[in-house]
């Protein structure tokens, strides 16, 4: 009772010190949330601020993103390879992309988000370091199951540190930055194109290691840690500092919550917590966004769209898009894909995800269909047409416009949405899992399938866009402007339809 009472008389308080609100904040009688501002108005920071913080905390994804569009630029010069070779060298990235996922989560709350965005650029230079300075097979594979471990690592600490520092006083900016992550990636797949064409895959492979090292040296010397793990770690006065640089007010948080965040960065989890996470599972809410999210995530890779990106100045060259040099048409493509990433952010929330999936579906099932068309009666009109190649350059362009637009970004960002906290965790990495399962096998079967069908396998990739069509108008749910209960509510009540017809 008398610590109470002194807890009161401290919180009336105006002027706190370091050892008040560290007081306050151990202590399990504590108000629920305590203002520790000093009774100071923070000054609001500025949108080119939290734009060029932005940019700064997902720089650690553009030198990962490169190595989506690496294979594009660099299997044409080894032409050495065989077949099986390339497609090892053109997929083994999807491998370790789940891991370092899962690596990640424990990463950021163990050791904070900064030092996250830190590590995540260690694999990445020493992958391009190792693809720059090494030209015997192993070590190629090597390089490429490191970048793909960097690209796990990168894009959720961003996620965070945007969620926690950047957007946590502008709400309206928070639907736009979620989309950044894409947005380095994509960065990295053009950077790639735009290098490859000038310059020797080793050449381009040191570029990703010094894009790589610039984006570790400026994480390190211009954005704090996150004020919100500081205090969850007790570290008051370095968190004070971290909101007096960031420009932000923070609330103290009272024990009770602080104790929970503690106990969130333990890895120990018991066979108890695992037995109530499957039990939950087995409900409606649970398994059937799982089986939505899965089938999306299904068609969106078996559709070809990373192919195209992986494989974009081969694929290029075998549909006889003659009227463009394949170098220059990537770059193009690469524009294309970066503008695609910037614009959805803002398209999104006017149309939703349903109905902008449905556009995104139908324009890559046209665009691949054309494509397969062409090479079909490429023969009877001689491969000598001039003119008439610009079709297929047309219709790649046109697929990576429209996969850029929703049928890439829309199925990772309903994985936060859909799914029910309790089972998020795990949903959203069974999912996620499959996905770079799926990327894989369609990365490493298009030489073989091309090898074998020809133009047949951009028929199947048509198909397989259509289908998801289908699939969009069926089963895929309304989530934008719906809140997460509503979400989540939705999908127990049986003869679950989605929320939003196409109209």
């Amino acid at each position: 009772m008398k610590e109470t009472e002194k807890l009161l008389k401290k919180k009336k308080k105006t002027n706190y010190t370091s050892t008040d609100k560290a007081e306050i904040a151990n202590s399990s009688n504590a108000a629920d949330i305590i203002d520790m501002s000093n009774g100071e108005h923070t000054d609001t920071p500025t949108l080119y601020r939290l734009i060029y913080l932005g940019i700064i905390v997902i720089l650690p994804g553009v030198g990962p993103g490169m190595s989506f569009g690496f294979p594009a630029v660099a299997l044409p010069q080894m032409s050495y390879l065989t077949i099986d070779e390339v497609s090892w060298f053109a997929s083994l990235s999807a491998i370790t992309m789940p891991i370092g996922c899962l690596l990640s989560g424990p990463i950021i709350d163990k050791y904070g988000r900064k030092s996250a965005l830190m590590i995540a650029n260690v694999p990445s230079i020493c992958g391009w370091l190792l693809m720059a300075t090494n030209s015997k097979l192993i070590d190629l594979y090597i390089s490429r199951l490191l970048l793909g471990l960097a690209v796990g690592l990168s894009t959720t600490p961003a996620a965070v540190y945007s969620a926690e520092c950047i957007t946590i006083h502008n709400p309206t900016l928070r639907g736009s930055l979620s989309t950044w992550s894409t947005i380095a990636l994509t960065s990295g797949v053009l950077l790639s194109y735009l290098a490859g064409g000038f310059f020797w895959y080793t050449t381009v492979a040191y570029i990703g290691a010094m894009v790589s090292l610039v984006s570790l040296i400026l994480v390190a010397i211009i954005i704090p840690e996150s004020p919100t793990w500081l205090h969850g770690q007790g570290r008051v006065a370095e968190a004070e500092e971290a909101e007096r640089i960031l420009k932000i007010t923070q609330p103290v948080l009272k024990q009770t919550i602080i104790k929970q965040s503690k106990e969130e960065i333990k890895p120990n989890i018991t066979w108890n917590d695992i037995l109530y996470t499957l039990s939950e599972m087995q409900k409606p809410e649970a398994y059937r966004p799982l089986f939505i999210m899965i089938s999306f995530l299904f068609f969106q890779q078996f559709a070809g769209l990373y192919v195209v990106i992986t494989y974009m100045v081969t694929i290029l060259e075998s549909t006889g898009a003659y009227f463009i040099h394949p170098g220059t048409g990537a770059i193009i493509n690469g524009v294309i894909i970066l503008g695609a990433a910037v614009s959805v952010s803002f398209i999104l929330p006017r149309l939703g995800v349903r109905r902008l999936s449905l556009i995104s579906c139908s324009g890559v099932a046209l665009s691949m269909l054309t494509v397969a068309v062409y090479m079909s009666l490429r023969p009877v009109y001689g491969p000598e047409t001039y003119y008439l190649s610009i079709i297929p350059f047309l219709a790649i362009m046109s697929s990576v416009l429209m996969s850029g637009l929703g049928f890439i970004p829309i199925p990772y960002s309903m994985l936060g949405e859909v799914f029910p906290t309790d089972v998020k965790g795990m949903a959203s990495g069974i999912a996620g899992s499959l996905s770079s399962t799926f990327c894989f096998i369609a990365i490493k079967s298009y030489p073989y399938l091309f090898e074998m069908l020809g133009p047949g396998v951009f028929y199947i990739y048509s198909f397989l866009a259509f289908s998801c069509c289908l699939f969009v108008m069926k089963y895929l749910p309304e989530t934008t402007g719906m809140t997460l209960s509503q979400i989540g509510d939705s999908f127990g009540i049986d003869g679950y339809t989605p929320y939003t017809l196409i109209e």
